[in-house]
């Protein structure tokens, strides 16, 4: 059984990282992978249970776009999505999809992909590092600082044994996320991640506790 975890763009030019572990937690494959079409064949290569995704895969409910001049308006008055503000509610910072999002291109490719992988019969999750990393490893250093992609390569190789030695391979903050998002989706696999969200608007999985 294996769980693909990728760290998705909002463009093809720029390539997403992709991870994949199997049921024992063995790193089988990491990528970087350009094309929709590139990832849709490289997820179907390798048959997974779950495919984790770090990047908005839904809409607010009543919007058909996220378009400013469409007439749609989101069903809450409040900002974002339901699992966007239960996510901030535990004082988890992360940006809000609304019309106004300055990740609008990676929304609807988001949307887009899933649609595309669940045609192909995959499971597909949303999942989003900051809060998979919060809630494993505790605060640490920013992923965009070497002291904080050395820290949480550290902490993924206490997970991952065949994760490599941040000492001699450090690895992108890019695969660092495709890979928390691979081990986020292994432990939606195993019921140990919590489901943020309204069902019918879009959920956010994060794992339950540290370990």
């Amino acid at each position: 059984m294996n769980f693909i975890g990728m760290d998705l763009t909002t463009l093809p030019r720029k390539k997403t990282a992709c991870a994949v572990l199997d049921a024992e937690l063995r790193l089988r494959d990491r990528m970087l992978l350009g094309s929709d079409e590139e990832i849709a064949a490289f997820v179907e290569a390798h048959r997974p249970v779950l495919v984790a995704i770090d990047a908005p895969l839904s809409r607010p409910l009543g919007l058909c776009c996220l378009e400013e001049t469409c007439s749609c308006q989101p069903v809450s008055p409040r900002k974002g999505r339901q699992c966007e503000r239960e996510l901030s509610a535990l004082g988890i910072g992360c940006y809000y999809t609304t019309k106004r999002s300055i990740i609008k291109g990676m929304v609807y490719r988001g949307i887009s992909l899933k649609a595309d992988l669940e045609k192909q019969g995959h499971t597909v999750v949303e999942i989003y590092p900051y809060a998979s990393k919060l809630r494993l490893f505790g605060p640490l250093p920013k992923k965009t600082t070497v002291v904080g992609r050395r820290a949480l390569q550290a902490g993924l190789q206490l997970l991952i044994p065949s994760v490599p030695s941040s000492q001699g391979d450090l690895l992108s903050h890019d695969a660092l996320d495709a890979l928390l998002a691979a081990y986020t989706g292994f432990l939606c696999g195993c019921d140990r991640t919590e489901a943020l969200g309204d069902p019918s608007e879009g959920l956010l999985h994060i794992p339950t506790s540290r370990k």
